[in-house]
């Protein structure tokens, strides 16, 4: 996603429905997209929140699949 498209300018929406990370709990893409154009440093800060959220997401699924797939072989 490119949080600096227009088509964010008004969208009240989390920046990813499926995350329950605190910055798609609490703001929204128009928020960001604002704090983005702004230069803000909170931009950068809640980005790499989120962003940091998804891969150790993606982390936690992948041990969980390692695991379930050593028990299988088991």
């Amino acid at each position: 996603m490119n949080i600096k498209s227009r088509r964010y300018a008004e969208d009240q929406g989390p920046p990813d429905a499926a995350c329950g990370c605190m910055v798609c709990r609490r703001y929204s893409r128009a928020y960001l997209r604002h704090l983005m154009h702004s230069g803000e440093a909170l931009s950068g800060t809640l980005n790499s929140i989120h962003n940091l959220a998804f891969y150790l997401g993606i982390m936690e699924r992948v041990r969980a699949s390692l695991a379930a797939a050593a028990e299988a072989t088991a």
